[in-house]
């Protein structure tokens, strides 16, 4: 009896990987779960992301979230328009507001001032988040470099006998 040799999509078939946050069946070749809800990561290995996030703490989270907006043109841009409105108003230039901030500006400073002070701890509990996720990775990637140099060794060690024996035949 002879095999018919699998197609690349059959075998991936074959071999379906079951997720096992959601109990999605994903390609046999895949590395994260295909459902967009979940996209856990399909490895043997630990996955950095999913450590870190399931680590974090709400403020983290909060930190992160407003770090990601303020690293977007759309912050400069929602300041340019805030700062014009505010200028605009104060300065008689809009007469549907009464003005509540006169020229130098003092509020506009001072909440400017408070702002600045809560983006600088924003980005630091941002980056010291980054540095555990570096830290982290550079773990993982030492026991994955161990794992392998041991498989990698044990496979030398096998093609060594193999060798051997083959030499003794001849």
């Amino acid at each position: 009896m002879t095999t018919i040799p699998l197609t690349n999509e059959a075998a991936a078939a074959a071999d379906a990987i079951v997720c096992p946050a959601c109990g999605g069946t994903n390609d046999g070749d895949a590395v994260f779960c295909a459902n967009p809800a979940c996209g856990k990561a399909l490895g043997k290995y630990r996955y950095v992301a999913e450590e870190v996030r399931g680590r974090s703490a709400w403020h983290e989270r909060v930190a992160d979230r407003v770090v990601a907006f303020v690293g977007r043109s759309h912050f400069i841009l929602v300041h340019v328009f805030w700062f014009l409105v505010w200028v605009a108003v104060n300065t008689g230039i809009i007469a549907l507001a009464h003005p509540f901030d006169a020229y130098p500006f003092g509020l506009l400073g001072l909440l400017l001032g408070v702002e600045a002070i809560l983006l600088t701890g924003f980005l630091l509990i941002s980056q010291n988040r980054e540095r555990q996720q570096e830290a982290l990775q550079a773990e993982i990637e030492y026991e994955i470099n161990v794992r392998m140099s041991r498989r990698i060794d044990e496979i030398e060690r096998l093609v060594r006998g193999i060798a051997e024996r083959l030499d003794e035949r001849r």
